[in-house]
Formats: C-alpha cells, structure tokens, sequence
C-alpha cells in the first residue's frame, strides 16, 4: 500500500473489471439499438440521427427504455444521471434530459390502457423476448435492473 492509501494491485484488478464491465454495457447496448432497430425497421443510422419523425422519435425512445430498464450499472457514480448520459451518447448524442423524458413518455405509455398505446405494448413485449432469447442462447443469465 502507497502512503497516499492506494493499493497498486487492487487498483489495477479494479480496473480491469471496470473495462469489462464497459465492454459488456456497450455489447447489450449494440443489442438493445438493433433489436430495436429491425423492430420498427429501421437501420442504426436512422435509429440516432437528429431526425424527428415521429415514428423514428418513438423508436428512440423505446431504445432509451429497454436501455434504462435492462442495462445494469453497479457501479457508484458521482453522478445519478450519468445512465442517462451514457445513454444519450450512444443514441446519437443526445443531453440526459432527452433520455429522461423519453423514458418517461414511455413509462407512462406502457402504464396507461389506451388503447392506442397496444402496439407499444406489444414492440416492448417483442423486443424483450427477443433480448432475452438472445441471453439465453449466449448460455448466461441476464439481471434486469431495479
């Protein structure tokens, strides 16, 4: 152990583990953009474009979604937003405010019993069966977050 309180060896396992882990974020985000993009057919460049047609807008959302639902971030963070952040970075560069209300929207979507809103319900269902059909065929186990 260094006078300054760091341990050289644990530091470099941590590290380790803290670029696996990234590794892994990024992999089951790459998942999440394209399931979603074949989903509501479109292709990953239109999936983050700043384009705002609707139909493009939603898939977004849906995207920002299943990645603020599925994703696990374990680590602390000085920040709480910083999902949001990171989100909003892999979905075209968008602010975390963007992601929160996007998340929000279809939150309040997938609550409501419009009837309008089925479709959504049902990509979302689609979607995460396919993810997890994913998982499973990977042999490992995925955690949804809290």
């Amino acid at each position: 152990m260094q006078p300054n309180g760091h341990d050289p060896v644990r530091d470099a396992g941590q590290c380790a583990a803290l670029r696996r882990l990234r590794r892994a974020q990024r992999a089951e985000a790459r998942r999440i953009r394209q399931a979603v993009a074949v989903g509501y057919t479109l292709t990953l460049a239109q999936l983050t474009s700043p384009c705002r047609v609707a139909e493009r807008a939603e898939a977004r959302q849906v995207a920002m979604w299943l990645m603020r639902t599925r994703l696990t971030w374990p680590l602390p963070t000085r920040d709480w937003a910083f999902p949001c952040v990171r989100i909003g970075h892999l979905l075209g560069g968008r602010d975390h405010s963007t992601v929160l209300h996007g998340v929000a929207v279809i939150a309040a979507r997938l609550a409501s019993g419009r009837q309008e809103d089925a479709y959504l319900r049902h990509m979302v269902r689609a979607l995460g069966a396919t993810l997890d059909a994913t998982y499973e065929a990977e042999g490992r186990p995925h955690q949804r977050a809290a």
